[in-house]
């Protein structure tokens, strides 16, 4: 079955997502403008993660519990609020604020609009989440040329400005949204009961080897092409670009694999099969090779991504679906954030070769244990779908 996913969802998904490109873009000029040290760039540059963090794992749960528009509503004004600031900023404790309410904005609509898709497209997870992810991921690949373009002809806080506005206008149609009433009661600790399904952990396991490169590029990628094979600047920004462009294009078809063959099946596999390139990184030694490479290994990523989602909505019971998609988010960050800090040391003491063989091997512990530890579930291959798809679809009937 090919997935539903209203296209407004889509929009405002990228819409939300556009933000966080955009200070990504923007942030050095923002330090220049207002003039921090790089110990308060580091504070800025988290603080949205730390509270994404805490509004998927502490806010999810309010999707299932009835509260999904209050939260795809609430999640879009908080981001609203959150670019205001930004684009108000004269101070690093306004911009502090700013990606703060940004990160919880985003932190409460996420899980709430997966819940939307989930419902709607019961035999087809993989694909629909997968079509989201593409959404997210092009969003945020927008917003550093958005931003850029308005800034240069407006000045430095007109991006922030259009994409609240952007927003604004899209409440009315978030408000529509077919959002299904929650016909459970409130589940008591519904992390800890999450966690006892070996479907959530071989979700979360998917999830952490994704995150844990994430968190390695999100910190060294860019110094790692400059010094070690003296790479430009406008090739790093390329490159970032050129790693994320196949996860937009693919991520809806492999998604569909996952839900055809099974998403702890293919997510393993796409996660084994990405760390013979990891280790490649540290010995190629020309950019442009790495380039090529990280065409091919993000290919891969496209599969762990709408895998790793569809695992934990596949095995989360129907009365914490929200809860689960924000479980699998926030254990990301936590996985994404250990692996940056980690990942400066290592490579300052031991070297790139050392960093990428590190990084490889602890995604390839993760892919595997993933497969290890979902074996008993194989979701879409020991279990028909129909049958979970009838399930499910009573389960959330109103």
């Amino acid at each position: 079955m090919r997935p539903h996913v209203p296209p407004s969802l889509l929009f405002v998904t990228a819409a939300v997502t556009v933000g966080f490109g955009a200070i990504f873009a923007l942030l050095p000029d923002f330090q220049d403008s207002i003039g921090f040290g790089d110990a308060w760039l580091g504070a800025v540059t988290s603080a949205s993660f730390i509270a994404g963090f805490m509004s998927q794992i502490g806010l999810a749960r309010f999707a299932d519990r009835g509260h999904g528009r209050t939260m795809l509503l609430g999640g879009v004004a908080v981001a609203v609020v959150g670019l205001l600031l930004v684009a108000a900023a004269d101070s690093v404790a306004i911009l502090l604020a700013g990606r703060i309410l940004l990160g919880l904005g985003e932190g409460a609509f996420l899980p709430a609009a997966r819940r939307v898709i989930i419902v709607m497209n019961p035999a087809a997870v993989g694909g629909a989440l997968g079509r989201m992810g593409a959404a997210a991921t092009g969003g945020f690949l927008a917003g550093p040329p958005i931003a850029a373009f308005i800034a240069e002809w407006q000045g430095l806080a007109a991006p922030f400005w259009f994409l609240a506005a952007v927003l604004v206008a899209m409440l009315p149609v978030v408000a529509r949204f077919p959002v299904a009433p929650a016909e459970h009661a409130p589940v008591a600790a519904p992390v800890r009961r999450l966690l006892r399904i070996e479907g959530i952990r071989a979700g979360l396991l998917l999830g952490a080897g994704l995150s844990l490169a994430i968190g390695v590029y999100d910190s060294l990628w860019a110094k790692f092409l400059k010094d070690d094979l003296g790479a430009s600047t406008k090739f790093v920004a390329v490159s970032l670009t050129v790693f994320a462009l196949p996860i937009v294009a693919l991520a809806p078809r492999m998604g569909r694999l996952a839900d055809r063959f099974g998403p702890v099946r293919v997510g393993s596999l796409c996660t084994v099969a990405s760390v013979p390139f990891v280790a490649a990184y540290g010995f190629l030694p020309n950019p442009w090779i790495v380039g090529v490479f990280a065409v091919f290994h993000s290919c891969f990523d496209s599969g762990a991504q709408p895998s790793s989602q569809a695992a934990v909505a596949d095995a989360s019971p129907p009365e914490l679906v929200a809860a689960g998609q924000g479980l699998l988010d926030g254990s990301a960050l936590l996985v994404a954030a250990g692996s940056s800090m980690l990942a400066a040391p290592l490579y300052s003491a031991a070297g790139a070769k050392v960093l990428w063989c590190a990084l490889a091997t602890g995604v390839g512990i993760a892919g595997v244990s993933a497969a290890w530890v979902g074996q008993s579930t194989r979701n879409a291959d020991t279990v028909s779908r129909s049958r979970r798809a009838s399930a499910r679809t009573t389960a959330e009937s109103p």
